[in-house]
């Protein structure tokens, strides 16, 4: 049963406050499965009833059931959700062409973070799902079609290594027109925890039932593919995430590496190092559990709704993951930084880069990550995990131009320096993102100090070794962005009473 003091926070819709208190979930958490439930079912609408329906009609929907959603889930809080878009809107029509993109970033962010503090200062562990979530979605729909128009808008492309969305060919030459922008920074399908969706690719799903990198002008056309099993899929996939996560939040707490704080608790004493790692690994791996579950049904239902066909395989397999969040085993198994980096939140990532890696100037590693930071809120531990994350960067990026090349010469070796990368990333990608889900400063430095800060000194001496010519010029091409982008979101959870309590915001 929670606490007044969590109901008196809490301004989103009490109806299944019955079914939360007979599954012992939080109402917050049961409003979200709702509302991302009813957005499943309703999605199919827009690939049978409304499929001939106008542009008008279908943007009008999205509108609709966004406002609803988010009134559902969050009540009174949910006027945010139009504010920010409005102030947006009005700087779209207003500011010259050539500042557009920086002023509407700089003003998104600025609102934001108000009510990140807002949040850190008053609400903190009354309720675990907030107004923050959808408004970091939102930031990013503003931003990114404001950036698409200053540039398209100039004459300049997107200097932009980008398969998906808002890049170079991402034509987008006048301002929308109220219905267009407010239902596509409103619109249900993700909301509530992401992927970003570009403006493009909501303009051809809109005007041609689905996004397939061609607008098909007759909707009465049938030929495309069902996205019924790749819907089936993930939605499997989404349902076995959030078993695991039941199944083992209990048995591998988060709480357990707070007590590193304390020099006389079993942690501090008796725990070996090797051990709080393999620890670490295994509480981190089920918190993205809840991470998959969230994109995993995100993604679900955007393809229910005919959004997110990316074309064929080679052997005639359609391809829905166009909207794809997060490629689980990729991020699980990767052989390299660079390769977990580029699998977890994937469109974030490319958000990221559109906004602020490709904006010139120099240390773009540096403001991706800054500016990945700040739209998570102010919690230390963001802080610190994005450093960590920066530096692991540029070092994997050395250590890959410099040693990689002496390990090609026969497959032992090469077999030898796959698998020696592969332990390397689990255990960088544990270090650092240990203080993302602590938050806090005190445990998170406690973590690392029980290490010594040893990863931090290996990757700083990784960025001494000698460059060999011509190596870092191929190293360096791919943008390797951070691998905590998330929330959209945002925090991980710390709860450990083996439910969905904590964040869900993911983006």
């Amino acid at each position: 049963m929670m606490s007044s003091t969590y109901y008196d926070y809490y301004d989103g819709s009490k109806l299944f406050l019955f079914l939360s208190n007979r599954i012992g979930l939080p109402i917050d958490l049961v409003n979200f499965l709702v509302a991302q439930v009813a957005a499943l079912c309703l999605a199919r609408l827009f690939r049978k009833p409304l499929r001939l329906a106008s542009p008008e009609f279908r943007h009008s929907v999205c509108l609709v059931i966004g406002l609803l959603m988010g009134y559902f889930c969050f009540g009174k809080q949910a006027v945010h959700l139009s504010i920010l878009p409005m102030l947006s809107f009005i700087l779209l029509k207003t500011l010259p062409h050539r500042i557009m993109g920086n002023v509407i970033l700089t003003t998104s962010m600025l609102y934001l973070s108000c009510l990140h503090l807002h949040r850190q200062l008053y609400h903190t562990a009354n309720y675990s799902l907030d107004i923050t979530g959808p408004l970091m979605v939102i930031t990013q729909r503003v931003t990114s079609l404001a950036y698409l128009l200053q540039d398209n808008l100039l004459k300049k492309e997107l200097n932009c290594n980008n398969a998906k969305g808002d890049g170079p060919a991402a034509k987008v030459d006048k301002i929308p027109s109220p219905l267009e922008y407010f239902a596509y920074t409103l619109a249900f399908q993700t909301l509530m925890c992401g992927p970003v969706v570009f403006y493009s690719d909501y303009i051809k799903f809109i005007e041609s039932g689905r996004v397939d990198g061609q607008v098909v002008k007759d909707k009465s056309n049938e030929s495309e593919p069902s996205p019924r099993r790749a819907v089936l899929y993930k939605v499997v996939g989404s349902v076995a995430a959030a078993v695991l996560y039941l199944t083992l939040a209990q048995k591998y707490p988060l709480t357990v590496l707070e007590e590193l704080t304390d020099p006389t608790s079993e942690v501090s004493r008796s725990w070996s190092a090797v051990y709080l790692l393999w620890y670490a690994y295994l509480s981190t791996l089920v918190v993205r559990c809840k991470y998959y579950h969230a994109w995993l049904l995100s993604e679900a239902i955007c393809n229910n709704c005919g959004m997110g066909f990316n074309g064929y395989e080679a052997d005639g397999t359609p391809k829905w993951d166009k909207m794809s969040n997060i490629d689980v085993f990729g991020f699980e198994f990767a052989g390299n930084f660079r390769t977990a980096v580029s699998s977890w939140n994937r469109n974030t990532n490319t958000w990221l880069r559109s906004v602020a890696y490709t904006r010139g100037g120099g240390a773009s590693t540096a403001r991706v990550y800054a500016l990945s930071a700040l739209w998570h809120g102010f919690h230390p531990g963001y802080y610190l995990t994005f450093f960590a994350g920066g530096l692991f960067t540029v070092a994997a990026k050395k250590v890959r131009a410099v040693i990689r090349p002496m390990f090609l010469d026969s497959r032992p070796k090469k077999l030898f320096y796959d698998s020696l990368t592969f332990i390397t990333t689990r255990v960088a990608m544990t270090y650092a993102t240990v203080p993302f889900v602590l938050l806090h400063l005190a445990p998170s430095l406690a973590f690392y100090g029980k290490f010594y800060y040893s990863l931090h000194f290996i990757a700083l001496g990784a960025l001494l070794l000698p460059s060999k010519s011509g190596s870092m010029s191929s190293s360096t091409s791919t943008h390797e962005l951070p691998p905590m982008s998330s929330k959209g979101n945002k925090d991980l959870p710390t709860d450990t009473n083996g439910d969905l309590n904590g964040k869900l915001k993911m983006s």
